[in-house]
């Protein structure tokens, strides 16, 4: 047996492996010593054995002989109570056993042929693995001094490759992703390697000098990926921290980004540590690094926290050259050098990235508030290509030399997609930070509009999402039916708020909606969580989808069974599901969309209110500091909306309302106007201020044209609560309120003109698709122009004003601007909407 094991580990040495001659010598180890043992002879020793394995996953090789010899080690370890026909084995041979155990289970391919006989030995193969692993948790417990630092290390990470001691009962672990090695006792297994890990990290701490950086890397990369949280476990990790802070140039690159990405996860954020590594990814050694060690890095500052202390060096678009760092600057950060360098390499050499690798990168930069307009137009030409290059098919993209989406997970599609978004979001922080200086004169959903088009170019930012799109439903990849809740939430926010509409994928994302709730009688878990919710109808009542009467109703009763306590549901048993910021957002939906189910419209309004309208009491119980002055104004626009259209409901604002309710009593006693409010929900924010923009130059001149028509009119008129409650008689509070703007207006006659800018509509990026339907609308004011439709917003708006008595004309942008300043052609234009309303 000695020089059999010998010759495997040789022929593995000199990567000279061969299946055939493998498979031969390890059944004749194994023939000889059964026949040993037989006469009464002595067997082979453990370092044979443990050889023998080294050698099959050094070499790469996975057969039917492997996994009888994994079988065969792990009888031969139970019958001999952990020994070895007698032996003991050495820490060295323990750990390079279990090295090579994990080796070879992760190296099951995901195209494994899942036959019978398939399935019948990887299962012999797991129950030999997880018999062995427990012997080597079990000597690591009893002789951890024994084990040395590469030992320990090596053991620690094979554990964690393969998920053992990791209970899978309590859930999907986020923390690895490999396939995990099959126990039938998954508890017992988790309770021994968690008093594994305990004797580690006592014993590993006062030691850990004496550990090289990969060793430091692969147990903090264990420790993350089996998502071990204990006092112990966390002084090892700040061990490693400062280890990697005292002799940061020992670490590899692979090391450097393996080891942040591992205090991410284990959620271990010491600035000064996360410094240390970043400093190594600078501009002289970034080519040195590859792709994945890169986007590691870069992943670990954003999940930590942090961000590039220049977070402005790279926005070309909206900062003045003036105004953004110098490269001294850049470089005198460590964290900002370190996001410039990964961008640039990025940039040089998209195509070595993986999809993931590339989806990271861009998440980071978007994660972390950082605008890179041209890191992601690169990324955008790199997916789809030149509008002449544009890859609709899988074939396409090979032929054009670009991605597509074809190979992107679910995940990575719904993260690229919300990186895409939130880039073009961010500019509301620039604007808002350098005022009159800034590149671009737009603010609030404007703004992003805007900004997205300047930034990638709007034709490009369109074709990437409808790619995008057509990748997710492609059947051939498995449809949308592979993408996780969040994906689907993730994706959709992020069409939502470029203003993009692909009306088939929002279809298929309505049946599943559907389908998933249908399908939760059978299950235990939790469909959907409530910010997922949330996302998915205010980006379906942004986007103006009008969804059918069967979803809605699927969510109303989803969220009253999530919502119900002991006795039906109140504020304590919403609470434990829904932030009240959510619940606005579900409430300024159903306003948006006309659809108010009762059930449902009770839950917001108790989560918000309470059954007691006490203000101080809700702070309490959801632990807020109380509603957003934006979040204000949205339940005034619901109010009313609710008030005219569903009067069965009879739901209303507390009395002396907002007095008491928002996070500043002090201001709520002053007029609240919903232009350009910043808050800490973004979404809110937004749904309120769509609907009332401030005055442009483009209302100034059409205002100019009715006037000189004969129309008297003014500009911004406001109605506030006041008039709306004692003219219409809707229940609100008596304190008056800023609450609708019409842009141009003849109040005596009770005709308004609403001048709908890029921010009023929706891009539809899939009208060339015939099963596209055209909105479903009372006359043609509102109707699908092309490749636009209103938005929700701006649909409510117009609802409201019509109940309130006002006849609302609608003047696209690009109609008036199309006459290139010709006064006349202007003038019969308006005079044209005047007449076709009867003025």
């Amino acid at each position: 047996p000695q020089e059999m094991a010998n010759v495997l580990y040789s022929f593995a040495k000199a990567k000279r492996g061969d299946p055939a001659l493998f498979s031969a010598v390890a059944d004749g180890l194994m023939r000889e010593t059964h026949d040993e043992i037989a006469k009464g002879g002595q067997g082979p020793k453990p370092q044979e054995l443990s050889n023998s394995i080294w050698a099959f996953a050094t070499a790469g090789i996975r057969c039917n002989t492997q996994v009888k010899l994994v079988k065969f080690m792990a009888d031969a370890l139970d019958e001999g109570n952990g020994q070895f026909y007698g032996f003991d084995f050495k820490p060295q041979e323990l750990s390079n056993t279990a090295w090579a155990l994990a080796t070879l289970h992760s190296r099951r391919s995901s195209t494994h042929n899942h036959n019978a006989g398939n399935r019948n030995s990887d299962a012999i193969e797991d129950d030999g693995i997880v018999r062995i692993l427990r012997w080597v948790a079990r000597a690591i417990t009893e002789r951890t001094n024994d084990f040395k630092p590469q030992e320990l290390s090596n053991s620690i990470w094979a554990f964690s490759t393969i998920g053992f001691g990791y209970d899978e009962t309590s859930g999907t672990n986020a923390h690895n992703d490999y396939i995990h090695v099959t126990s039938d006792s998954p508890l017992e297994d988790k309770e021994l390697v968690f008093e594994t890990l305990e004797t580690v990290s006592e014993n590993a701490l006062p030691r850990l000098g004496r550990f090289k950086a990969q060793e430091l890397n692969n147990l903090a990369w264990g420790y993350a990926r089996l998502g071990h949280r204990t006092e112990r476990s966390e002084a090892l990790l700040r061990g490693v921290g400062d280890e990697l802070k005292r002799r940061c140039w020992q670490f590899k690159p692979q090391d450097v980004g393996t080891t942040l990405w591992s205090f991410a996860t284990a959620e271990y954020f010491d600035y000064d540590t996360f410094c240390a590594g970043a400093s190594r990814l600078n501009f002289q050694h970034i080519r040195s690094f590859k792709p994945q060690e890169m986007s590691n890095t870069l992943w670990a500052l954003a999940t930590a926290g942090f961000s590039p202390a220049h977070i402005r060096a790279f926005d070309t678009t909206l900062v003045p050259a003036s105004q953004r760092p110098s490269m001294s600057d850049v470089t005198s950060d460590p964290i900002t050098e370190c996001f410039a360098a990964v961008a640039a390499e990025a940039m040089r050499r998209p195509h070595e990235f993986k999809d993931q690798e590339l989806k990271d990168v861009i998440w980071s930069f978007s994660k972390s508030g950082v605008r890179h307009p041209a890191l992601f137009k690169k990324v955008a030409e790199h997916l789809v290509g030149n509008k002449e290059s544009d890859a609709k098919t899988k074939q396409d993209a090979i032929s054009s030399g670009t991605r597509g989406f074809f190979s992107f997970s679910s995940q990575g599609l719904g993260n690229t997609l919300w990186s895409f978004a939130k880039q073009a979001q961010l500019s509301q922080d620039v604007i808002e930070d350098l005022g009159d200086s800034v590149k671009v004169g737009s603010t609030g959903r404007l703004a992003v509009y805007e900004t997205s088009c300047l930034d990638i170019g709007e034709d490009l930012v369109k074709r990437v999402f409808a790619r995008a799109a057509e990748s997710g439903m492609d059947k051939n990849l498995g449809g949308l039916g592979r993408f996780k809740n969040q994906d689907i939430s993730n994706t959709v926010w992020a069409f939502a708020t470029l203003g993009l509409l692909h009306s088939e994928f929002f279809e298929e994302t309505e049946r599943q909606i559907i389908s998933r709730i249908n399908a939760r009688a059978s299950q235990s878990t939790r469909v959907f969580k409530a910010q997922e919710v949330a996302n998915l109808l205010w980006s379906m009542a942004t986007l103006n989808v009008q969804p059918g009467t069967e979803m809605i109703d699927a969510i109303s009763s989803y969220i009253a069974s999530e919502c119900r306590g002991k006795n039906g549901f109140d504020e304590y048993s919403i609470a434990r599901i829904f932030k009240r910021q959510e619940l606005t957002n579900i409430a300024w939906s159903c306003a948006v969309l006309g659809r108010y189910p009762k059930q449902l419209m009770d839950i917001v309004y108790t989560g918000i209110f309470g059954t007691k309208n006490d203000p101080q009491q809700m702070k309490q119980i959801f632990n807020d500091d109380g509603l957003q002055k934006s979040s204000i104004m949205t339940f005034y626009y619901v109010q009313v909306a609710a008030d005219i259209e569903a009067p069965q409901l009879r739901l209303s604002l507390p009395i002396g309302f907002p007095n008491g309710w928002g996070e500043d009593d002090e201001e709520q006693d002053k007029s609240i106007s919903s232009k350009n409010d910043e808050t800490a929900d973004e979404l809110v924010q937004i749904s309120s201020s769509m609907l009332t923009l401030s005055t442009s130059k483009l209302q100034r001149d059409v205002s100019d044209i009715f006037t000189e028509i004969g129309f008297d009119n003014v500009l911004e008129h406001v109605i506030d609560t006041n008039v709306i409650k004692d003219e219409y008689g809707v229940h609100l509070p008596p304190s008056p309120q800023e609450f609708l703007s019409i842009d141009i207006a003849n109040i005596d006659s009770r005709i308004g003109i609403e001048v709908d800018g890029p921010a009023h509509f929706v891009q539809i990026i899939d009208s060339a698709n015939e099963a596209i339907k055209s909105l479903p609308v009372s006359g043609k004011q509102l109707a699908d122009r092309g490749d636009n439709r209103v938005n929700g917003p701006t649909t409510l708006k117009h609802r409201l004003l019509t109940h309130l008595g006002w006849n609302i004309i609608h003047l696209p942008y690009w109609e008036f601007q199309g006459f290139g300043g010709d006064r006349g052609k202007e003038m019969s234009y308006c005079q044209s909407l005047l007449e076709d309303c009867s003025y």
